[in-house]
């Protein structure tokens, strides 16, 4: 059974996070399930518009597996490991903790159960990854900033008031929310849904880290790569490279 499934039906991508007997924690298998998700949704003309939850009502996702701590975690960030003009909409129910509240952050809507609950204890545990460091774009900064450094449990409700969510459901009926919203969104017309988000996005500042993480994977890739090996082996036999662009 996959950690991450994923099914297309109406032009909505219904993406989840599939560990129930973890509360959905984020192991590698994760980590590349989601990586894959977004290539697919980023890529497949079919899909407008994706719904990210997590499989039964305990949790989102409590964060970062610690039996088996991910590698590149960043990778299963919605909107920052794969460029996508598409909006993708965060369903919670139970908790987010750590890495899933960042999801929540990173994702384009939200909607939560009324008791939902948020959490972000890095600071109480002495590890951060940087990546929630660019939530004042996307929340009250005082109120957000209040909430990191305290490492406190945030009610949905409160989430609700300081934009980090955009909608309150009923106990249970944050998916079935989600899926109508996301559905209203794929009836309209996809490239002006895609200029809006595209064009919108653009005018929020990327964090620090926003930044690097692209760009350190692309030279991770150079560093990696067959042409590096080449080129290294071209110089030491005194000969011109053959470069394959891989």
């Amino acid at each position: 059974m996959t950690a991450v499934r994923y099914a297309s039906e109406g032009g909505i991508a219904r993406i989840t996070i599939h560990r129930p007997e973890a509360r959905n924690a984020i192991n590698d298998e994760v980590v590349q399930g989601m990586q894959a998700a977004w290539q697919r949704f980023a890529q497949d003309a079919d899909d407008r518009v994706a719904v990210l939850h997590g499989a039964g009502e305990q949790a989102f996702t409590s964060g970062a597996d610690l039996k088996a701590l991910p590698r590149d975690i960043w990778l299963a960030m919605p909107n920052l490991s794969v460029p996508c003009d598409k909006p993708i909409i965060a369903a919670v129910s139970g908790l987010a903790v750590g890495a899933g509240a960042t999801m929540v952050m990173l994702a384009d809507m939200a909607v939560a159960d009324e008791d939902a609950r948020f959490v972000y204890p890095e600071a109480r545990i002495g590890a951060f990854a940087g990546v929630m460091a660019g939530f004042p774009p996307r929340m009250q900064y005082k109120a957000g900033l209040e909430w990191l450094l305290t490492g406190d449990p945030m009610t949905a409700q409160r989430a609700y008031e300081i934009g980090l969510v955009n909608r309150l459901a009923p106990h249970g009926q944050a998916l079935e929310v989600a899926m109508q919203v996301a559905s209203r969104i794929a009836a309209n017309a996809p490239l002006v849904v895609q200029a809006m988000k595209s064009i919108a996005r653009r005018t929020l500042p990327a964090s620090p880290t926003e930044l690097y993480y692209p760009q350190h994977r692309m030279l991770q890739g150079i560093a990696a790569s067959a042409d590096l090996r080449e080129g290294v082996a071209s110089f030491k036999e005194k000969r011109a490279p053959r470069f394959s662009g891989r």
